[in-house]
């Protein structure tokens, strides 16, 4: 088991919100403009759309990884 000081946190991508680094299992949201803790994408679209986003989770082993919906599907889906 690794201890806390020996986790390597090189490459992981900056949260796009908060400047943070996101760490390799964290709940995360991967946009077309980049990635971002979860929280922080949801504080961000609930502030600015005033409801929750419709993320699609994440397969293949990425069950911490979530994809945001093109606004394409989202418009054929209420079609």
């Amino acid at each position: 088991m690794e201890e806390m000081t020996d986790i390597q946190m090189k490459g992981a991508p900056p949260c796009g919100r908060c400047h943070m680094l996101v760490a390799r299992y964290a709940p995360q949201v991967v946009a077309s403009t980049g990635t971002y803790h979860r929280e922080c994408y949801e504080a961000w679209y609930f502030g600015r759309f005033g409801k929750r986003p419709a993320l699609l989770a994440g397969g293949n082993g990425d069950r911490h990884r979530y994809h945001v919906r093109d606004r394409e599907q989202v418009l054929d889906r209420a079609a």
